[in-house]
């Protein structure tokens, strides 16, 4: 109650929620198939395209993602913490502005860096190598948008321009995971061998 005031305490669930989205995107967006293992394979030998198959990936984690910041919500507002429905709006709509663009990235990873996961311990052996190193140079180009929206809100002390500026981002991040998704299709396709060979390193419902 000290600093109500405070950019924290303005806006906790928002950066609690981007946080959270921070560590479920190992294991929901960058590494869509590790957890697949050797059964991805059957992505190749079923009569369904590729394609369906990795959007079927992302709208389980943007699932996830959601249930995420439902549940930060529902334990600030146990816990007796502000929570307005105005509030509530903007953590739901940095997260999709930042999950969509998350995804693009993700669908590529996993398409270029795939490794197996192990379910039981998928904290320590689901890391992503080198990818880890790039996604500190990722993250500050995924947040660039945030940052400049909530710098408009600032500028122009109204929430329109907030998101405004949102609404601008989310049609960028929407053109460019479509492009991530056509480029991640296409490499699957080409570099189907070396993914099943990766993801074959681990155990799966299929044998490899």
């Amino acid at each position: 109650g000290r600093g109500p005031g405070s950019v924290l305490a303005s806006h906790y669930l928002t950066f609690v929620s981007a946080y959270a989205l921070v560590l479920l995107g190992e294991v929901t967006c960058y590494n869509a198939f590790g957890f697949d293992r050797a059964a991805a394979q059957a992505y190749y030998v079923l009569p369904v395209r590729f394609r369906p198959v990795l959007v079927a990936k992302n709208l389980a984690a943007a699932f996830f993602v959601l249930a995420e910041v439902s549940a930060v919500a529902a334990v600030c507002a146990l816990v007796g913490m502000p929570i307005s429905w105005a509030k509530l709006a903007e953590a739901y709509a940095v997260i999709a502005v930042l999950g969509i663009q998350m995804l693009a990235v993700g669908n590529l990873s996993s398409t270029h860096f795939p490794r197996p996961v192990d379910p039981s311990q998928s904290w320590r052996s689901g890391g992503l190598g080198r990818f880890q190193a790039m996604l500190l140079l990722i993250y500050p180009l995924l947040a660039a948008p945030i940052a400049l929206a909530y710098l408009a809100r600032y500028a122009f002390e109204t929430s329109l321009a907030f998101y405004g500026v949102l609404g601008v981002a989310a049609a960028i991040g929407g053109i460019v995971y479509w492009v991530a998704l056509e480029a991640a299709v296409d490499a699957a396709e080409e570099r189907k061998e070396r993914i099943l060979a990766a993801l074959g390193q681990g155990q799966g419902p299929v044998a490899a």
